[in-house]
């Protein structure tokens, strides 16, 4: 697998594969037409578990949650070298 990323006590996280991100479509998993309007929680708990390998949303507030989901969002979606030089600003 690839790199991981310590999020915090005891999470690491890591980009999702290509296999995992076309499972997710299989599931029923949208993760390129996300709509805030709509409840994501089963997304954002199914992302995190394939990343980290477990559950943590028990643990984390809800904003921890989603900040954890989109770092792993940007980690599978963005290059590492982009990732490292980007200061969070539209190209």
């Amino acid at each position: 697998m690839g790199k991981t990323v310590k999020v915090g006590p005891g999470i690491e996280i890591r980009a999702l594969t290509w296999g995992e991100k076309r499972k997710l479509k299989e599931e029923g998993f949208d993760l390129s037409g996300l709509d805030p309007q709509v409840d994501n929680d089963a997304l954002v708990e199914r992302v995190i578990h394939l990343s980290t390998g477990r559950s943590v949303q028990d643990t984390l507030a809800v904003a921890e949650v989603y900040a954890l989901f989109r770092e792993i969002f940007r980690l599978s979606f963005v290059g590492e070298d982009e990732a490292k030089n980007s200061d969070g600003r539209p190209t």
